[in-house]
């Protein structure tokens, strides 16, 4: 995650024509958005806007102005080029301080806002080089204070110097970095918790925030979405029930499976029994059983000849069986028959005798099989 700081950004406020973003809150046409936002900002922007890298505020679904971020096209490209070639890939860009977003006017939003406390203050930097940082629906505010860090002591004129809005200088929590937190108490006059710089960039992963659009756009934006939604998922107190549910789910057809397989085998192994039984039953001769239905084939076709009756491996019951399903048609040249099957030759050009799918088909209904064999065609049961 590419963390902007907050001097490569400038933020404006900008009123869209209607149509331009779907209910979602993304842009229709990325193009035309590019477009609006340049006309509308190009009197804001001290360079060129194809020279600068525009990003919409993501909760661009909400009424009233909307918030647009931007900073040099050339700047972000040379970091992102940076951070590819040393193997890491960027998934979100997003800005170190954001505006806050103004919610829709109601009665019962503007009651809110007149109880609700002010943002936090916060003293980054060195005490050399401190800032104070501060966020709202008006954008993004940053007071250098290298020159009240080497005057005297805070105070009322310190206070007037920083120009906070009224009842912030007592009122807003005070944070500061752990190089800062000395002179943050000195100016406010009051105690401020410490965070590291570190912490404070990790916070900036739950902004709203993503200027990776137009070109820098990740192309793995839905599946970065459907990952985050997974972990929320796996991962959220909210969803324990609902994953608790899951897996008994899971468990019981699990379970259910099982018994089902179970219940399969057992019926399988009855067949076979059943089978195995009427083998040893009507062959009680036979030595040891592998294939009950095989060798009951076997046993029924090793009884014809001392019957003289024809069997279904008998060359008479084979032509019976072909000039069944096709006795119209022109005979091959020559017929080998050997071990149970019958090897017809065809001239070129000529087919087989009858459609072949028909004469497949018909054979099959009287237990014989049809292969092609290069220009032999090959009848066996």
């Amino acid at each position: 995650m590419l963390v902007v700081p907050a001097g490569a950004l400038s933020w404006h406020r900008v009123n869209l024509p209607p149509g331009l973003l779907s209910r979602s809150g993304q842009p229709r046409t990325p193009a035309r958005l590019r477009a609006v936002l340049e006309g509308l900002l190009e009197d804001q922007l001290l360079d060129e806007p194809a020279q600068l890298h525009l990003s919409l505020q993501a909760r661009s679904d909400s009424p009233g102005p909307h918030w647009v971020a931007v900073c040099q096209r050339s700047w972000l490209r040379s970091v992102m080029d940076t951070l590819t070639r040393a193997g890491h890939r960027v998934q979100r860009i997003v800005p170190e301080w954001a505006p806050e977003v103004r919610e829709a006017p109601s009665p019962e939003i503007e009651t809110a806002n007149t109880l609700k406390l002010p943002r936090p203050l916060w003293i980054t930097g060195s005490e050399d080089a401190a800032e104070l940082v501060w966020s709202d629906t008006d954008g993004v505010h940053r007071r250098n204070l290298a020159s009240l860090a080497r005057g005297p002591a805070g105070g009322a004129d310190a206070t007037a110097a920083l120009h906070l809005p009224a009842g912030w200088a007592d009122q807003a929590p005070l944070w500061a970095e752990p190089a800062c937190a000395a002179l943050a108490e000195r100016l406010l006059r009051r105690e401020a918790k410490v965070q590291a710089r570190t912490q404070r960039l990790q916070a900036c992963a739950a902004a709203d925030w993503d200027l990776a659009s137009d070109e820098f756009a990740n192309r793995s934006a839905r599946l970065r979405r459907a990952t985050e939604a997974a972990l929320v998922l796996w991962q959220g107190s909210a969803w324990r029930p609902a994953r608790w549910a899951l897996g008994l789910l899971c468990l019981v057809q699990l379970a259910g499976l099982n018994a089902q397989a179970w219940q399969a085998r057992e019926a399988l192994a009855a067949q076979r029994s059943v089978i195995q039984s009427v083998l040893l039953t009507t062959f009680p001769y036979t030595p040891v059983v592998v294939d009950a239905a095989l060798q009951m084939q076997r046993a029924v076709d090793a009884l014809g000849p001392g019957s003289g009756q024809a069997q279904s491996r008998d060359l008479e019951r084979i032509l019976e069986a072909i000039g069944a399903v096709s006795p119209a048609e022109p005979a091959p040249l020559a017929m080998e028959f050997v071990a149970g099957e019958l090897r017809l030759d065809m001239s070129e050009g000529v087919a087989l005798p009858g459609s072949s799918a028909l004469m497949s088909e018909g054979l099959q209904a009287r237990s014989y099989r049809l292969r092609a064999d290069g220009p032999r065609w090959v009848v066996s049961p």
